[in-house]
């Protein structure tokens, strides 16, 4: 029995769990952005509804699996593993929910990271504390990234309820740069690009109708000058009108269904700068330790997570800095230094 399939699952179940997590990872990235076209074929559809149902429970099952394995072998290497499934379970930027309802489950998923940062807490405790000092230092800061990563996730969860988006409208975001700037620089920018501006700027009133939250033209706090300037503007070219409509309900896909809402804010793009090169500086210090007591097997394994770490921090670096997320959060910037020296100067 112990040569037949059994026991080649007890033998590398850990091994098939880390990279089955990171494969549903990989697959997330690809085929999130899908359901934001036309809703997607089913064949694409498909590997990302698989993806997105096996990738919590995989991570999840494969980090009980190291607790147990790390337990019996006392293996430093499969130890060093669990700080990477608290990075997959913050999952990528493009896809946080694939439905409205998983937004309600932000709790279950406020509970899960703290059983998982406690779990990984105590497997570092246990295995890493003591097997070098590089070894070490790399756990920590894949640690760090994993549980920001996964804080992250629960509290865009959490402000893509409706009724957290409608508490949040009861204090109006400071965006009287961001219409001003629109509105003096229109001229910069191609059809295209003054659509998605305009989007941007009269999006809290997108936000306001999706929650059924009642928009009084008289009230300050619901529209100003600027805002009816722009709609009169868009009120004389419906074509313009209707494309601006497109891009605000992809906006409001972004709100409901990704991380936008906390990724492009300051502790976002802090976070977005910051993950790429702590990742990197442990791929560095793994790469020096010493690897005398490991399988080659799980070296090599060891090496794929780190990079396939690297490159998918690195691609949601590139992608949230090429976002139009970014142009609206430097309009609204209460830092006027930081506006004028990037946007003013045609940067």
């Amino acid at each position: 029995m112990d040569g037949g399939p059994l026991g080649f699952w007890n033998d590398w179940a850990s091994q098939i769990g880390v990279l089955l997590s990171l494969f549903f990872q990989v697959i997330l990235h690809i085929f999130a952005n899908v359901r934001r076209r036309d809703g997607g074929s089913f064949w694409l559809r498909s590997p990302l509804w698989v993806a997105y149902q096996l990738s919590d429970s995989t991570a999840t099952y494969a980090a009980g699996q190291l607790l147990f394995s790390g337990a019996t072998k006392d293996h430093h290497l499969i130890a060093f593993w669990v700080p990477f499934l608290l990075l997959h379970l913050g999952g990528p930027d493009n896809i946080t929910a694939y439905a409205l309802e998983d937004s309600k489950l932000w709790g279950r998923h406020l509970l899960s990271l703290v059983v998982q940062f406690l779990a990984a807490g105590y497997v570092l405790y246990r295995h890493i504390i003591g097997s070098g000092t590089l070894l070490m230092a790399a756990a920590g800061l894949i640690s760090v990234v994993g549980a920001v990563k996964y804080a992250e996730r629960t509290w865009a969860l959490r402000s893509a309820k409706f009724s957290n988006l409608q508490s949040s409208l009861k204090v109006r975001e400071n965006d009287m740069h961001h219409q001003q700037f629109y509105t003096e620089y229109q001229d910069w920018y191609n059809d295209g690009d003054l659509a998605l501006h305009h989007a941007h700027s009269l999006f809290h009133i997108c936000k306001r109708g999706i929650v059924d939250c009642v928009i009084v033209r008289d009230d300050p706090d619901s529209l100003d000058s600027l805002d009816i300037k722009i709609i009169q503007g868009l009120s004389e070219d419906r074509e313009h009108m209707w494309r601006v409509m497109e891009m605000e309900l992809s906006l409001m896909y972004d709100i409901l269904y990704t991380k936008a809402s906390v990724a492009h804010s300051w502790p976002g793009y802090c976070i977005r700068v910051i993950a790429p090169p702590a990742i990197a500086t442990s791929l560095v210090l793994f790469q020096l330790s010493s690897k005398d007591d490991y399988s080659l097997v799980d070296v090599y394994i060891t090496y794929t997570l780190l990079g396939g770490a690297l490159v998918l921090e690195t691609k949601s670096l590139l992608v949230a800095l090429g976002s139009s997320w970014v142009f609206a959060f430097l309009c609204a910037t209460q830092w006027d230094w930081l506006r004028h020296s990037v946007l003013c100067a045609g940067r």
